[in-house]
């Protein structure tokens, strides 16, 4: 068999997709099914102007908090905490073991030990010049 290797940055979105179709089918072989869910909080003004937000994925008994930012005048007001809290509370349906998610050491490393997460895992120079850290903090519910 003759192949051919072909790099690009912008790939096909076809493409993407098909490659992602066929690892998660290998994975589904290798790994127990789980709920896998989209989940989001959202804090608004009475504009209805998103000051803040958390978002996350659930999958394979776990949420992964991908974003959570708060508008910058309204910081130190608690307001990532409740974000925080409530996107774990709403993943808790699915029985999850726990939560992970990762930040930087210009982000917020503080502010999630501050709410019970626990570094697993640094990258140094991730960006250049700064740590990025892995954290988990285990459902105490499950």
């Amino acid at each position: 068999m003759k192949l051919e290797f072909h790099s690009t940055e912008s790939p096909d979105s076809d493409d993407v997709a098909f490659v992602r179709k066929k690892l998660q089918a290998f994975n589904r072989t290798q790994a127990e099914q789980s709920v896998q869910r989209d989940l989001a909080v959202f804090a608004r003004d009475e504009n209805d102007k998103i000051v803040g937000g958390a978002t996350g994925e659930v999958n394979w008994g776990w949420l992964y908090v991908d974003m959570l930012w708060v508008d910058e005048k309204l910081r130190g007001q608690c307001i990532g905490s409740r974000l925080l809290r409530d996107i774990e509370a709403l993943s808790r349906q699915y029985n999850v073991v726990g939560y992970h998610l990762g930040t930087t050491d210009f982000q917020a490393l503080d502010f999630y030990l501050k709410q019970g997460y626990e570094v697993w895992g640094q990258l140094p120079d991730f960006p250049p010049g700064h740590i990025n850290y892995s954290l988990r903090k285990l459902n105490e519910d499950s």
